[in-house]
């Protein structure tokens, strides 16, 4: 797993963590520079979503202890913030629960912390069909992409990482499917933003769960926005939102 840095050195340090099937570039950069004007800002590349080396996702508990043992040891194992979008909302939750690193904010972009139960199967082969198909070098029609993401999300389809392994994909899916929240998220007591786009089921029942054991956690709904919509179309207006919870 490899680190991105940017931003100003000994400001206060800031973690993105990615979406699954995504790379941390495609899914963060224009982010991470803005941040960078304040913070100085880590971009993790996750296993098997990491062009630099070649890596294979294989479990959140593995992708943690290479976070935990990167931050301990060019951070001092303190961080400001760190922000996560889908997976990477997942890996942050998990990262918290461990209590290994510490955090003074935790960001929360439609994380999946909400097991789907008996739809797993039919969820993991859609998932996996859709990555071979893109794989391969086909568009998906927009309906289908709509359909998981969100009405007037197509877009989604871009940040596609192609180069991820299959296997990576298998396993990503069934570590989020699979995902139970800890009652050890009762010890958080940090400022925590969760935010969901109003047209995502997922993340708004993750949400639900989640303030069962973070009851002070704040929950952004926004109107009309399917899954990792705004981060994708509108990152003038996430950035301000991120900076405003960041400060």
């Amino acid at each position: 797993m490899n680190f991105l840095l940017c931003g100003k050195k000994g400001a206060p340090a800031v973690l993105l963590i990615h979406g699954e099937a995504m790379s941390a570039e495609s899914c963060y950069e224009d982010i991470a520079r803005a941040l960078g004007r304040k913070y100085r800002v880590i971009m993790a590349c996750l296993d098997g979503h990491d062009p630099y080396s070649d890596s294979l996702f294989e479990s959140l508990t593995g992708c943690c202890e290479r976070i935990e043992k990167y931050i301990r040891k060019r951070f001092g194992g303190r961080l400001w913030a760190i922000s996560g979008f889908s997976l990477g909302g997942t890996v942050a939750l998990e990262l918290v629960k461990r209590g290994n690193i510490k955090v003074s904010r935790l960001h929360l972009d439609a994380p999946l912390c909400h097991s789907p139960g008996l739809k797993a199967i039919p969820y993991t082969l859609m998932f996996t069909k859709g990555a071979e198909f893109i794989k391969k070098g086909h568009k998906l029609p927009d309906i289908v992409v709509e359909k998981v993401y969100g009405k007037g999300n197509a877009g989604m389809q871009k940040l596609f990482y192609k180069d991820i392994d299959m296997h990576s994909v298998e396993n990503l899916c069934t570590e989020m499917y699979s995902y139970k929240l800890s009652p050890r998220l009762e010890r958080c007591r940090v400022p925590v933003e969760l935010w969901c786009g109003s047209e995502e089921k997922g993340s708004k029942q993750s949400a639900r769960g989640l303030e069962q054991y973070i009851p002070k956690m704040r929950v952004r709904v926004f109107k009309g926005f399917g899954h990792g919509q705004i981060l994708r179309a509108h990152k003038r207006a996430y950035v301000r939102e991120l900076k405003a919870f960041l400060a």
